[in-house]
């Protein structure tokens, strides 16, 4: 009975945004990204028919999201049907990037 209330609450939810038939902007990639390991980001614009979309994948520090990382652009058009798949590699001096950002931020407290 429990699961039966989550589903119904959840689809209730995603309804009024399903509804509107605007474009839906779908970004998937890895909840964890490694140094020094490729990974795939999937970009898409669901419903989407208008003129090509510049789409920037930006990584950045973690938790304070203030220093970029890395940055990686795709168009999304026609002729891809808006969706694209954007390899990243995250290479070792982004640690020190990272490192750099995490010290000057809790200097800064």
């Amino acid at each position: 009975m429990r699961v039966d209330v989550v589903w119904l609450a959840a689809l209730a939810l995603t309804l009024p945004a399903v509804s509107r038939c605007d474009p839906l902007f779908v970004l998937t990639a890895p909840n964890l990204l490694r140094l020094g390991t490729r990974e795939k980001v999937f970009v898409e614009a669901q419903e989407y028919t208008g003129q090509p979309l510049e789409v920037e994948i930006l990584v950045k520090d973690f938790p304070a999201k203030v220093t970029e990382i890395l940055s990686k652009s795709v168009t999304l058009s026609d002729g891809n049907n808006f969706q694209a798949v954007q390899e990243i590699l995250v290479g070792a001096q982004a640690m020190s990037i990272a490192l750099r950002a995490l010290s000057s931020a809790t200097a800064s407290d």
